[in-house]
């Protein structure tokens, strides 16, 4: 009796001991984002990128959803509203894009990659950061005011993006662009 239950208790304690450690399978990570979401909204920020580098508007501002779109820029100049732009109609978006498209030839992006991701409970809204610097140079031959052939850019994005039928584009952006003084501390200049 005393080796059937000495058994018997050694196989409870292995099982036991054998579903702790093996745990409830490979359920996500508090927190963490599936990786099917986390590739669409790659997707949308690259067709963003591309859209701007390119000069494609259409491309460009498919990526953000018309029905509450929002873009805010402090230009650069924390704590200073006086000068901030904002946009609640993406019909500004599209024409400010086009204006910029006009005076410059050609536009490069670089992005921080990958992007800080936080996703709501319910998978339908996230909150995406980078880091960018833009570059834009005029057609040869052209110069900017001062006698410049192109522009510099750098700061930090802060898009909202939400899930609508399926589909992942950008509700918000939010430029938090860099003054000369932060371009030059970031890059140690």
């Amino acid at each position: 009796m005393s080796k059937t239950f000495a058994k018997v208790s050694s196989v409870l304690i292995l099982l036991i001991l054998l579903v702790s450690f093996m745990g409830c399978g490979d359920a996500d990570k508090v927190g963490e984002i599936p990786t099917e979401e986390l590739l669409q909204i790659s997707n949308v920020l690259d067709r963003w990128r591309e859209g701007y580098e390119t000069e494609d508007v259409n491309t460009y501002i498919n990526t953000f959803w018309e029905d509450g779109f929002l873009y805010v820029s402090d230009m650069g100049t924390d704590g200073d509203k006086t000068d901030d732009v904002e946009f609640d109609d993406i019909r500004q978006e599209r024409a400010a894009a086009t204006r910029v498209f006009e005076r410059f030839q050609d536009i490069e992006i670089e992005l921080s990659s990958p992007p800080e991701i936080q996703m709501n409970e319910d998978g339908t809204e996230a909150e995406v950061r980078n880091h960018y610097r833009i570059q834009f140079f005029v057609s040869d031959g052209q110069t900017l005011e001062g006698g410049y052939t192109g522009a510099y850019a750098e700061g930090d994005n802060l898009f909202i993006f939400e899930k609508r039928n399926e589909e992942w584009r950008i509700a918000e952006w939010h430029d938090e662009a860099f003054n000369e003084e932060e371009i030059r501390i970031a890059n140690n200049l």
